[in-house]
């Protein structure tokens, strides 16, 4: 009989689980934003300006200098839960044009 309840609860805690684990990857307020930045992303487009993007994407999760060159600058923008790796826009350190985009991995 022991056994049934300590059953009945270990369920219970694990149905708990799930459902904050749901509501964290999908319902959260970073879940919707990383969700947005998808959809922005498809109005990006090669030379436009920095303020351009930012208007579209809002202010980015993180700068830092591109990996690519060490001279360009680049955006990171989260992507959804999931996603094996962000989403990056790169721009050019004289223009400040965007000169690579490279979406998040599905």
């Amino acid at each position: 009989m022991k056994y049934r309840k300590n059953l009945k609860i270990l369920l219970i805690l694990i149905i708990f689980a799930l459902v904050l684990f749901f509501i964290k990857t999908n319902l959260s307020k970073s879940a919707k934003k990383a969700k947005q930045n998808v959809v922005n992303l498809e109005k990006i487009e090669i030379g436009m300006t920095k303020e351009k993007v930012k208007l579209i994407m809002g202010i980015p999760d993180n700068k830092q200098l591109s990996f690519f060159n060490n001279k360009d600058s680049i955006y990171f923008y989260k992507p959804p839960f999931g996603s094996s790796s962000g989403i990056y826009i790169q721009f050019e350190d004289s223009s400040k044009k965007v000169n690579l985009i490279i979406p998040h991995d599905k």
